[in-house]
């Protein structure tokens, strides 16, 4: 699956330690605004050190026209998605993950992520669980009681 991240997203996963999973998992492109964000302006963060080796290591792609770093990340993500061969969008802003919605376009935030690493058999049920864990405090607790219900109903369907 090719996703398109956006700076939320990426500093949210890579604070829970669940970044390098989710590279691992699927192609994640990164808007080049979103990498002048994280990694650029915030130079100083722990965080933008790692995602900078994820780059240099081919782990995260870098897209986009670097000549309009003013704009949003979120608008580049927008940008990009439409002229390219993408999955989906993932972010934890709820004012874009509105938008989104609005427009058809396909997203998921963190906690979506986890489940769709079980439904692909990247992960076990107790794996995401333990995933939603160090997620709690980045992310809504509506998310984790939404993603935690849905891990519970396929954790009781059987296996093929």
């Amino acid at each position: 699956m090719k996703i398109i991240m956006d700076a939320d997203c990426l500093i949210k996963l890579t604070k829970a330690g669940l970044k390098e999973a989710v590279c691992e998992a699927f192609s994640v492109t990164l808007p080049f605004q979103v990498k002048h964000e994280v990694v650029d302006a915030g130079s100083t963060h722990p965080d933008a050190r790692i995602v900078a080796r994820n780059i240099e290591n081919r782990r995260l792609i870098v897209a986009g026209i670097a000549s309009s770093i003013q704009r949003k990340g979120e608008h580049a993500a927008e940008e990009l998605f439409a002229t390219s061969e993408f999955d989906i969008i993932c972010s934890d802003d709820k004012k874009f993950l509105r938008t989104l919605r609005s427009r058809g376009i396909p997203h998921a935030t963190p906690g979506v992520l986890t489940l769709l690493m079980v439904s692909q058999g990247v992960w076990a049920v107790p794996d995401a669980e333990r995933a939603l864990e160090k997620l709690e405090g980045l992310v809504s607790a509506d998310e984790l009681v939404v993603v935690r219900l849905k891990l519970r109903t396929l954790a009781t369907e059987p296996q093929p």
